[in-house]
Formats: structure tokens, C-alpha cells, sequence
């Protein structure tokens, strides 16, 4: 499974969290699914906005992305069908995707819950 971190950033409010990103190993992340479901209980990795690689690509998901499964409560899922029918011009180039990019502002609207007690800044 993909190794889940979650970007934070400074807010009137305090460190917030902003960004998830999915990073995967090279042809793990299949496009040939019609979906992905990332566990948000999951062990994460936490970074500062500014630990951000500029080199690091990958693919956003934007909210209309999001799949919510009412088995899977604590858990997001992602249209690779989507993403694939978006990208669709660079079908070749999406074996080479490893990171998929979410905002959590996103997520939480989706799931209707509030994100931050799940991703504390520690």
C-alpha cells in the first residue's frame, strides 16, 4: 500500500493539515481499477508545507474524485476511472505516476468529518 503523508501549513487557527499525499512504488499504483481506497486510520508520515520536493509529480485528485463507500466509514476513495478519463491524453505516462496528491479540505467535505482530530500536528 502506499506510503500516506500528511502536509501541514500555518493558519490563522494554527498548524492545520492541507495536503495527503500517496506515495507509491513504481507500477504499484494500477490505472487499470476502476477505484482506490486509502485507510485514513492508517500510520502516516507528517511534514511542514515547506518539505514539499518540487520535483515530486504526480497526479491531483480533485473532490469530484472522491468516492465515499458507506462500508468503508473510515476510509476515502479515489475514481482511478477518473483520473484515467482526465488524463486520458498520457494513458502511457500513467504507469510512471507514483504520488497522487489530495487536498484535505477535500477529503473532510466529502466525508462529512472534521480531518483534524484524525491528523494532529504533534
Amino acid at each position: 500500500m502506499a506510503m500516506l503523508t500528511v502536509f501541514y501549513d500555518y493558519h490563522e487557527e494554527g498548524i492545520v493539515p492541507v495536503l495527503l499525499s500517496l506515495r507509491f512504488s513504481l507500477g504499484e499504483l494500477d490505472f487499470s481499477q476502476d477505484s482506490l481506497y486509502v485507510p485514513l486510520e492508517a500510520p502516516f508520515q507528517q511534514l511542514a508545507m515547506e518539505d514539499i520536493c518540487d520535483l515530486d509529480a504526480g497526479i491531483t485528485v480533485l473532490m469530484e474524485d472522491l468516492i465515499v463507500h458507506p462500508e468503508r466509514p473510515h476510509a476515502v476513495g479515489i475514481s482511478l476511472s477518473r483520473l484515467r478519463q482526465r488524463h486520458a491524453a498520457y494513458l502511457e505516462q500513467l504507469t510512471d505516476i507514483q504520488q497522487l496528491w489530495l487536498r484535505m479540505h477535500d477529503i473532510e467535505e466529502v466525508l462529512q468529518m472534521d480531518m483534524r482530530s484524525l491528523y494532529r500536528w504533534s
